[in-house]
């Protein structure tokens, strides 16, 4: 296959610059172990509810002895691999821009540009959604209905701090959903009259994968599906203006009846 031959190529150019990539990372993670305690200080103090009421609302407990070294570990190799994002991006541009795939489409440098940067912006308002405004909520309402329940709240700081990460994230790839529809109408590899005519089996498939990402509870769940859904809604909206409509005409003849 000649697009696996072209990832095979470009893994023997940059290999000496992915061994570099990773050194970069690994470096990046030993200077960022100090402070990732600061980080989940700083989460809890945004994302849960002071504490209230008689006694504590809340109390974050690690259960094994390396459960928050390990944790802490995990957080900076994280912002190892965020730091090198950028070089990520610019071997991505080097290796796509002026592209030919087949006969569907070519990849142009600006297009690549303009859509990166389009996704990267899309990217960090589903993260500040979900940081600033969603989960804020959803700790509070969790932590005061355990009370009211006369249940105590003792959560292993690995398990919040997880969650608190996968579900941002999860939204930061939701709110990519209106462009990922629109490259994929735009190039060909699936026609905007696609997204519509399987409307419904679409809304199917988001509930699984809402179910697949998050926490097995039906209120997170819940949380993530019904913005993919409205995500999905108006990423139809957009390709109206952004993509043809490409129908054949079996297709055509068979919605005009």
């Amino acid at each position: 296959m000649p697009l696996l031959q072209d990832f095979a190529a470009l893994f023997v150019r940059f290999r000496k610059n992915l061994l570099y990539l990773g050194l970069y990372i690994l470096l990046v993670s030993v200077i960022a172990f100090p402070f990732t305690g600061d980080v989940i200080m700083r989460m809890s103090n945004d994302l849960l509810p002071q504490q209230k009421y008689s006694g504590e609302l809340y109390q974050l407990i690690q259960t094994q002895p390396l459960e928050l070294m390990m944790l802490e570990l995990k957080l900076s190799v994280i912002a190892g691999v965020i730091a090198a994002l950028p070089v990520v991006f610019f071997y991505a541009y080097r290796f796509l821009a002026g592209r030919q795939f087949g006969d569907r489409f070519r990849i142009s440098g600006p297009k690549l540009l303009l859509a990166t940067a389009v996704g990267l912006v899309l990217f960090i308002v589903g993260c500040l959604y979900s940081y600033w405004l969603m989960l804020p909520l959803v700790f509070e309402y969790l932590l005061t209905s355990s009370l009211a329940a006369g249940v105590a709240n003792s959560w292993k700081v690995s398990d919040f701090v997880n969650f608190a990460v996968m579900t941002t994230a999860v939204f930061g790839l939701v709110f990519e959903l209106p462009l990922a529809m629109t490259v994929l109408a735009r190039a060909r590899i699936v026609p905007a009259w696609v997204f519509r005519k399987y409307r419904r089996h679409m809304y199917i498939v988001i509930l699984i994968v809402a179910a697949l990402v998050t926490s097995p509870d039906v209120l997170t769940q819940i949380m993530v599906g019904i913005p993919l859904i409205i995500f999905y809604e108006l990423s139809l909206l957009i390709l109206r203006f952004t993509a043809p409509d490409n129908r054949p005409p079996a297709e055509e003849k068979a919605s005009g009846q």
